[in-house]
């Protein structure tokens, strides 16, 4: 009598009565324990492997996480960096602005000043009598009169300048930005003026519509502060640009 090695049962004969399993003798039965011994150390082998490739897998996802966190932050520094440079380069050119602005009223003056010492040295030469010399103080007066309007209007222009420069750095702009397109407008130079916004660097053109009741508006984006007036301006389309409250109105050349 033998227990059958798939039910279990005590049997006899080359095949169990039970299930009709056949019953292995001798060689027979130790080649079937070392298949089965080959077939748990396969599958012991596998588990293993499985379980080396998980962890190969999780440390894989885990460094390109950290290599996905490091170029996050990469980039968001690069971003600050090229405001700031926006930011520094803005300052410069308005200091600039206001600089030339003070040397040419500077030279203004010196010029006016020069002209009035030639008409000065002019009168000069043909005083000769009692009464040149009273016109003479009299006009005296008149120039001291006349250089102290000077010295006023001087300093008049030196006031406006330094105001357009504070209001050149005031012009600056970031974000939606809506600009009015004073009618009447047609197609041409609607096209025109768009490809021309789409060259400006750091400025996206979001929108272009309009309606009969109003003015035809085009909506654009400015990733960082830019003069925008003045961009307007330098356009060969436009004619006048003029700011109203968070607007720019914008008048193009009549077409010819």
């Amino acid at each position: 009598m033998v227990r059958c090695p798939n039910c279990g049962q005590k049997t006899s004969g080359d095949y169990c009565q039970w299930c009709n399993y056949p019953i292995l003798r001798g060689k027979q039965t130790r080649d079937r324990k070392a298949e089965k011994q080959a077939k748990k150390e396969a599958e012991r082998a596998a588990r293993e492997q499985a379980r080396r490739e998980a962890r190969e897998a999780r440390e894989k996802a885990r460094r390109e996480v950290e290599e996905a966190k490091r170029a996050k932050e990469a980039e968001k520094q690069a971003k600050k960096e090229a405001e700031l440079a926006a930011r520094e380069q803005a300052q410069r050119e308005a200091a600039e602005a206001i600089e030339k602005a003070r040397r040419e009223a500077e030279e203004q003056t010196r010029e006016e000043a020069e002209r009035a010492a030639k008409e000065k040295a002019k009168r000069e030469a043909k005083l000769t009598t009692r009464e040149t010399a009273k016109r003479e103080a009299k006009g005296a007066n008149k120039r001291a009169k006349r250089e102290a309007e000077e010295a006023k209007r001087a300093e008049k222009a030196e006031r406006k300048v330094r105001k357009e420069a504070e209001q050149v750095r005031a012009e600056l702009y970031e974000g939606i930005v809506k600009l009015a397109i004073a009618s009447p407008v047609d197609y041409e130079q609607m096209e025109e003026l768009s490809e021309y916004l789409r060259q400006v660097q750091n400025l996206h053109l979001v929108l272009v519509g309009g309606s009969v009741e109003e003015d035809t508006k085009i909506v654009v984006s400015a990733e960082k502060p830019i003069p925008l007036v003045s961009v307007l301006r330098e356009m060969p389309p436009v004619e006048q640009v003029v700011k109203k409250g968070k607007e720019i109105q914008v008048t193009l050349k009549a077409k010819r």
